[in-house]
């Protein structure tokens, strides 16, 4: 089950959000109100994706980007928002998201989109890994017997 966080200065939309991609996404989802309140969390707490608003008081969706990028953070991150505008979404894929999801009216399709784009974030992270720890088998166990038959 993946662990996702939600963050969203819209109390009423998280109290929906939650329990569809909980039921419907077989995910555990924290949600939280602020960009503060993610970082104080996410300092004991990891999770497997984010969900992000664009548009969150204080400290806005691309600035909790650029904080956690900065840090090595490479969670997945979904922008979620009403923010429409071209310029938002390049914004949001410039500073490390993967994906950019424009708020509407058709909450059935926007969880279906959501859902799959959480899918496909971690699953593109957890192929990375892999590759990296496949290769550094593949390094580890070089080094073993080039040191143990050619020494």
């Amino acid at each position: 089950m993946l662990s996702v966080l939600v963050i969203d200065d819209s109390k009423s939309l998280l109290e929906v959000l939650r329990p569809l991609l909980e039921r419907f996404g077989n995910m555990n989802v924290k949600t939280v109100l602020s960009a503060k309140e993610a970082l104080e969390l996410m300092m004991n707490n990891t999770f497997d994706a984010m969900v992000v608003d664009y548009d969150l008081p204080n400290i806005n969706g691309i600035e909790f980007l650029k904080i956690i990028r900065a840090k090595g953070d490479t969670t997945p991150v979904i922008i979620f928002t009403g923010v429409g505008r071209e310029y938002a979404a390049i914004e949001a894929l410039n500073n490390g998201a993967d994906f950019f999801l424009k708020k509407g009216d058709d909450v059935q399709d926007q969880l279906l989109d959501m859902v799959h784009m959480i899918r496909m974030a971690v699953d593109r992270r957890n192929m990375g890994r892999g590759a990296g720890t496949v290769q550094k088998l593949l390094t580890d166990t070089l080094i073993f017997f080039t040191n143990r038959y050619l020494s």
